[in-house]
């Protein structure tokens, strides 16, 4: 027999208390069913970068995909030798600042050709900037292409901070050849043929609000 400090007899038997726990306990294993109001486990980011991806596939010839993400590498290598700023921003910003939001489909009609305007997918946009920014990087100087490209990157972004806050902004490159473009999908807004059932339903909702 022992004595507990209160003066109480203590059977030689008692445990002591357990220690704190310093562990997290799991959720119960039926929790890890996956079903439509449950939220995955954990988030686990992709592979690679979907961008970078899609920059080396449009870079890759004869199936070569190896060579093109090496390219792409020394690219990011070229913007950050240049800029010693973090690369994936600056090339992410290029791509977005290229990429046009319409594109024009040209129709013959009778004898006349009609022009209309539709609006461009994600993928589209992309994949119309990055090809805008390789075809523009051929008259950049560089003895590569990733140095090239690097270079009308940079540019690019330049180019738009310096336009910024005048009224008529002088681009060239890239920036004018997408300036062209929504300027001439404006002119012929006017062949874009509207559901009346959407157009009914844009009208009310305006009238709501």
């Amino acid at each position: 027999m022992s004595m507990r400090a209160d003066g109480a007899r203590a059977d030689v038997f008692d445990l002591p208390p357990p220690p704190p726990k310093h562990y997290m306990e799991l959720p119960p294993p039926g929790s890890y069913r996956r079903g439509p109001k449950h939220e995955p486990l954990i988030n686990i980011p992709p592979p690679e970068d979907p961008l970078l991806s899609f920059l080396s596939s449009m870079i890759m010839k004869h199936g070569e995909r190896a060579k093109a993400r090496r390219r792409v590498a020394q690219t990011l290598l070229h913007i950050h030798a240049f800029t010693r700023a973090p690369p994936m921003p600056i090339l992410r910003e290029a791509v977005l600042l290229s990429s046009p939001a319409v594109r024009v489909r040209s129709k013959t009609v009778g004898a006349r050709v009609v022009h209309t305007p539709f609006a461009l997918t994600e993928k589209q946009r992309t994949r119309s900037g990055i090809e805008w920014l390789l075809e523009a990087s051929k008259s950049r100087p560089g003895r590569t292409l990733e140095e090239r490209l690097a270079r009308q990157m940079i540019d690019v972004l330049q180019r738009t901070f310096t336009a910024r806050g005048e009224d008529k902004p002088d681009y060239a490159g890239v920036l004018q050849i997408k300036q062209k473009a929504h300027e001439f999908a404006m002119v012929n807004r006017g062949t874009v043929r509207v559901d009346p059932a959407e157009q009914r339903a844009f009208s009310a909702n305006q009238g709501d609000s």
